[in-house]
């Protein structure tokens, strides 16, 4: 029952350092995927570097990415995705506009800095920003 002894500056003051540290980086700018067709496959040029700037696993992407077109593809050996299937530009950084507002983009602040974890059979999104926790459904 010491809570009830404190002041409200005091508990003001207790509350802020239980909060989790607010980042004030700047705004992510995440690049569309360029793509280049060869054939009948797609490779995205700048796959390992977007990956990089959003925090994520390749093969996770690729994973979702695949799934949601119903298609095959693999890394090549510099870390870029190739499709083996002729896919517009359009439609693949449309579905990669999906995957962010699901998988990256924090529901409650809409910052970009988040990490994705599993703890057991369900994935969190975790922002770095606000400290929210939400989770979601995986779909690949």
């Amino acid at each position: 029952m010491e809570i009830l002894k404190l002041g409200y500056d005091e508990l003001l003051e207790r509350l802020y350092s239980k909060l989790p540290l607010r980042r004030t980086e700047v705004a992510v700018e995440i690049p569309r995927l360029e793509t280049e067709v060869a054939g009948i496959h797609t490779r995205v040029k700048n796959f390992k570097l977007v990956c990089e700037i959003i925090n994520r696993d390749p093969r996770l992407v690729l994973r979702y990415l695949l799934k949601s077109m119903g298609a095959k593809g693999s890394l090549d050996r510099d870390g870029n995705a190739v499709v083996h299937q002729n896919v517009s530009k359009a439609s693949l950084n449309k579905l990669f506009e999906k995957f962010i507002e699901l998988y990256v983009k924090c529901p409650t602040c809409h910052s970009y800095q988040s990490e994705l974890r599993r703890e057991g059979k369900i994935w969190v999104l975790k922002c770095l920003a606000c400290g929210a926790e939400t989770t979601v459904r995986p779909a690949w």
